[in-house]
């Protein structure tokens, strides 16, 4: 890695921090000393090592690991875990979800973890049963989905893949333990075809056909329910979309949430089994 080659002072650090932040007055009390306290934390989340260099008389980047794809949403997620440490003064401007997600806490470390390729162990609590299990795994990936966390890790008491939701973690501790992602396991494509977190082993995705209202249309156009939408015809009296998912119990979920909104047209199992729920809760029969 290059060094930068300029010193910067602190005093021209904080002048940046004014003119690129809101919180002004924040801003303006970031001591030198809250820097120097800072910077670990810099290194562990951004890749970016900054030191002190007195002869030059500023601050200069060491090494600058470049950061892996997808990580800009996991950043998102840290900077909303500092955005709720604001003042209290700053609550009359700003109202966030009551709801927070629990396990955040365990980004980091498992960040690390799956950069380092270090096992990590922890007691994990299914909403289902009554006691943890201890778990020993090798940590692959980690993913968001509505605004909770998972992590994607190979079980080898389990010999394979088991998705873990954060919220469910306790007591985490990483290892020594190196380990080798599975070779046949693709980080950027494993959940390419998933709505959610599921992802079927032993079927392909389905060819998912929707006919939407066009007011409801106008919402999925500008924030699509998965990255295969595609629209198929789009006028002032309907919008057709198709997606190329996995038919899972999370893409079921989503499309009863839509109500009356959405109509399933493709394919014709995914239709009929709507169509039951639908005549289920109306009646009050199974389903």
């Amino acid at each position: 890695m290059q060094h930068l080659k300029r010193a910067v002072p602190f005093e021209e650090l904080r002048d940046y921090l004014l003119e690129q932040t809101s919180l002004r007055d924040l801003a303006a009390n970031y001591s030198q000393r809250t820097l120097q306290r800072d910077l670990p934390q810099i290194a562990e989340r951004f890749g970016v090592t900054i030191g002190h260099d007195r002869r030059a008389g500023g601050y200069v980047i060491i090494t600058a690991d470049p950061l892996p794809e997808g990580y800009q949403r996991l950043l998102d997620a840290f900077e909303l875990q500092e955005f709720l440490r604001l003042p209290t003064a700053l609550s009359p401007f700003v109202q966030w979800e009551s709801r927070r997600p629990l396990g955040t806490e365990w980004l980091q470390p498992l960040l690390r973890a799956v950069q380092l390729r270090r096992q990590v162990a922890f007691q994990y609590h299914k909403f289902w049963d009554e006691a943890p299990t201890a778990r020993t795994v090798s940590p692959l990936l980690l993913k968001e989905f509505k605004g909770r966390w998972y992590l994607l890790a190979h079980d080898p008491a389990r010999q394979g893949l088991r998705c873990f939701g954060l919220d469910r973690i306790r007591a985490l501790e990483s290892n020594t333990q190196s380990f080798e992602s599975p070779a046949d396991f693709a980080p950027d494509t494993y959940y390419a075809h998933s709505f959610g977190i599921i992802r079927p082993d032993h079927e392909p995705p389905a060819e998912i056909v929707l006919a939407l209202e066009p007011t409801q249309g106008r919402y999925l156009k500008s924030f699509p329910l998965h990255s295969s939408q595609r629209v198929l015809v789009d006028t002032d009296a309907e919008l057709l979309i198709q997606l190329t998912v996995y038919n899972t119990y999370d893409l079921l979920m989503e499309l009863l949430s839509l109500g009356d909104q959405v109509q399933v047209l493709a394919p014709a199992s995914l239709r009929m089994q709507v169509k039951q729920i639908h005549a289920a809760a109306v009646t009050g029969g199974p389903i």
